[in-house]
């Protein structure tokens, strides 16, 4: 039997650019692609597109942690719990309020695999949730076991644009049907694009 741990980890071992995506929407220059993985319950979501300002300016958008409340589409709450002093892993907590739904609440680990020097190269930061982050879980709220995902940020034309590869896989648990899942993940994706984009407009 599948545990929500093993499809975690079937998920984030698999290539994000790798086979089986398939066109879901595209809409402002920002292409969505979808695939489900043999034994995942939700589908795997892919947004691809140019971002009219720098890697580095996006970079520290989405590095930002802390501000996702203030930034990010339906986040209540976003702290960094702990940090190494290099920056290149960050314990992560969150609390998404969506609507019709109750609030939802994660710990992910954060890991900073970037090749970047000099302009050249690429940012990229890949994540995966804590199973047993040693936290009580909150009444009234839904844990979220599986969110895995990555930003891969990489320089386009004179290093002015980025173009940004945004890959998540998330189940909200709960009772929520996997269909319903499935269409909130399709909207979350692009809403959560449109949003770095906005943060990071006119950045230089």
């Amino acid at each position: 039997m599948f545990t929500a741990h093993a499809v975690a980890l079937l998920v984030l071992t698999a290539d994000p650019g790798g086979t089986g995506w398939e066109k879901d929407a595209e809409s402002d220059g920002v292409t969505i692609f979808a695939r489900k993985q043999k034994g995942a319950e939700v589908r795997e979501m892919k947004a691809e597109g140019l971002i009219n300002a720098p890697p580095m300016a996006v970079w520290k958008a989405i590095r930002d942690y802390d501000n996702y409340k203030k930034t990010m589409p339906y986040t209540a709450e976003s702290r960094v719990i702990s940090q190494d002093a290099g920056g290149k892993t960050t314990l992560f907590y969150s609390v998404v309020n969506a609507p019709l739904v109750d609030k939802r609440d994660y710990f992910i680990k954060l890991l900073d695999q970037s090749d970047w020097k000099d302009g050249k190269g690429y940012l990229k930061v890949t994540w995966s949730a804590v199973q047993d982050p040693g936290t009580p879980e909150r009444e009234g709220f839904v844990r979220v076991r599986i969110n895995d995902g990555m930003w891969l940020l990489e320089p386009r034309g004179d290093g002015g644009q980025t173009f940004a590869t945004y890959w998540v896989y998330t189940n909200p648990g709960g009772s929520i049907p996997n269909w319903i899942a499935d269409r909130a993940n399709g909207t979350a994706v692009p809403d959560v694009f449109k949003a770095i984009r906005k943060v990071t407009a006119g950045k230089k």
